[in-house]
């Protein structure tokens, strides 16, 4: 992961006219789409791994939340400050979307920050993950608590385990409604949206019944 944000940023900075360099171009994505598709699901894996360590039968799902949200969401709002928006002040000089509304380059660091954090949800950069694990980790929880019950050998229990349906149900209309309300641009709420919730919805299913 270090080398293709390196190499994405080292090709940004050197202003590389892929124009005329075609070839090195396509080097640069194969490179990327390769690395690409190992190297994000192993963090989500990892992360999915580190969270059967939580005792879902003796801590509830408000403890495992704020336990997430102080682990995630904290150094993500600090990240924001102290990584983000430093480096997309340096990266004015050669990348349009880091300058404020798309102007011209702002050299005051105070008016600059002002001036990004509200779009910053918009300039994440490398920070899009940790914001996305969080809902992932929110989502999968009662996936999670279902799992770990039945792997411990524990009876079904009506009132447990359907409850823990009904959540899953609930934190996943509550992802999908947002999402498909606020992903408008080129009809994607239609194009892609619906398709991953339909495919979501499919694979719990399979998750929670086989």
């Amino acid at each position: 992961m270090i080398f293709i944000h390196c190499l994405v940023n080292a090709a940004d900075a050197a202003d590389i006219n892929y124009d005329k360099n075609m070839v090195v171009k396509q080097k640069e994505d194969g490179i990327i789409k390769s690395l690409v598709q190992i190297g994000i699901p192993m963090f989500f894996y990892i992360s999915g791994i580190a969270s059967t360590f939580f005792d879902t039968e003796d801590k509830h799902y408000g403890i495992f939340v704020g336990s997430k949200a102080l682990r995630i969401l904290v150094p993500f709002i600090i990240a924001i400050f102290i990584f983000l928006i430093p480096r997309l002040y340096f990266g004015q000089t050669y990348e349009d979307y880091t300058r404020v509304d798309g102007q011209e380059i702002t050299t005051n660091y105070w008016d600059f920050m002002k001036g990004t954090l509200p779009t910053i949800y918009l300039k994440l950069s490398w920070l899009w993950y940790l914001p996305a694990l969080f809902i992932d980790l929110i989502i999968c929880y009662p996936l999670l608590r279902w799992t770990i019950r039945r792997s411990r050998g524990i009876p079904f229990d009506p009132m447990i385990d359907l409850g823990i349906i009904t959540l899953q149900i609930i934190t996943l209309v509550l992802w999908a409604v947002p999402n498909y309300l606020l992903i408008t641009t080129d009809n994607y709420n239609t194009r892609y949206s619906i398709p991953a919730i339909i495919t979501l919805f499919w694979i719990m299913f399979a998750f929670y019944t086989l």
